[in-house]
């Protein structure tokens, strides 16, 4: 029974560190993002100052469309795996 409840502790520590590592790595992943936009953006505006509006224009546009696909992508990720998380657990309960 002690073995049994250790290893029930021990797990239940693994799922929390890997917990927090998912989000530590999800908050350095949103700031690097926001990190890399700010530097297409600044550098489009750069170039359209020097008087290279459509290479600006082009980083501009691009650096945004990328940010909001890979937001659009993630949302779309997130709300599948949710399906799936409750399909299972709706499978569960019905056993």
């Amino acid at each position: 029974m002690a073995m049994a409840e250790r290893q029930s502790i021990h797990r239940e520590s693994l799922e929390a560190q890997i917990v927090a590592e998912n989000v530590a790595s999800q908050k350095r992943g949103s700031i690097f993002a926001f990190i890399i936009c700010l530097v297409a953006l600044v550098g489009g505006f750069w170039l359209i100052a020097t008087g290279k509006s459509a290479d600006g224009l082009a980083a501009i546009i691009s650096s945004l469309t990328a940010l909001a696909g890979v937001f659009v992508y993630g949302k779309y990720q997130q709300s599948k795996e949710r399906k799936e998380k409750s399909q299972a657990l709706a499978g569960r309960m019905q056993t």
